[in-house]
């Protein structure tokens, strides 16, 4: 079950927007808890790549709370809503790697993350 979508992303990446790495491991909290799930590795306007320790069920919707960076702006922490498509075990065996769709992203939201996207992230040369 971890591994399920992952052959799909090999096949091809349907992804519409560059992913991006940030500067930083974000903390991502789960959003009706104060449990961290995960670390963002890297992220885009449409989805992002967590880094945790335990592996994270596929298919399943989420409630994503991130802390963000003072420079942002006004907001401490935003809330996206994100479905796990795929978890597979990291380089590093002591962690796993999850990739997350995000969904129903209100223009603020939007605007956070476009800031978070352009302000705290590189691309890695190919």
């Amino acid at each position: 079950m971890i591994e399920q979508a992952t052959e799909k992303i090999q096949e091809g990446d349907m992804r519409k927007y560059e992913r991006r790495h940030l500067v930083f491991y974000l903390r991502v909290f789960d959003g009706m808890s104060s449990r961290v799930i995960g670390h963002i590795a890297d992220i885009s306007q449409q989805g992002l790549m967590l880094i945790s320790d335990d592996p994270i069920p596929v298919n399943e919707n989420y409630r994503l709370r991130l802390r963000l960076p003072s420079e942002i702006g006004d907001k401490e922490e935003i809330v996206i809503n994100g479905t796990s498509r795929w978890c597979k075990p990291d380089v590093n065996p002591d962690f796993y790697i999850t990739g997350f769709q995000l969904y129903d992203l209100n223009e603020e939201i939007k605007k956070y993350l476009f800031k978070l996207v352009e302000e705290f992230s590189f691309n890695i040369p190919k």
